[in-house]
């Protein structure tokens, strides 16, 4: 009888502990661009305005994203955030030819995709209200 009772204990602890102690969020989604064109390999913050965790996201070749709160939960807080953009920098930079001329075409895209964002994107200056449910927020610089 005692094992029975555990358990049901066990059960009813694991089952309040899911998902109640998180804020409410809203998904996010969208597409970072400067001048028209996208923005990849960045890194997305949204840092909320109130006391609460940041969200984040990576963009991918065609500048999308969708924020993540923790590993294993997608979203953001619910209400207004700082967005902050800023560059992914990779060791393979580094190691292409001082002269353009010497590049391929991948490696003078590759540089061209790392060269720094608009001021505004990491200055605090951007501001973005997150509302419970989906979202499609877009970022142009």
């Amino acid at each position: 009888m005692s094992r029975i009772l555990l358990t049901c204990v066990l059960v009813l602890c694991a089952a309040g502990c899911g998902g109640s102690d998180l804020p409410e969020l809203g998904t996010v989604y969208g597409k970072v661009t400067l001048g028209g064109q996208p923005v990849s390999e960045a890194i997305v913050n949204f840092l909320p305005v109130t006391p609460g965790r940041p969200s984040t996201a990576e963009t991918d070749a065609d500048g999308y994203f969708e924020l993540v709160y923790l590993p294993d939960v997608e979203g953001a807080v619910v209400g207004e955030h700082v967005v902050t953009i800023e560059r992914i920098v990779t060791t393979e930079l580094d190691n292409l030819p001082d002269d353009p001329a010497e590049m391929t075409a991948e490696e003078r895209a590759a540089l061209e995709a790392s060269k720094p964002l608009p001021v505004a994107a990491s200055d605090g200056s951007m501001k973005k209200t997150v509302k419970s449910g989906s979202n499609e927020i877009n970022i142009e610089l």
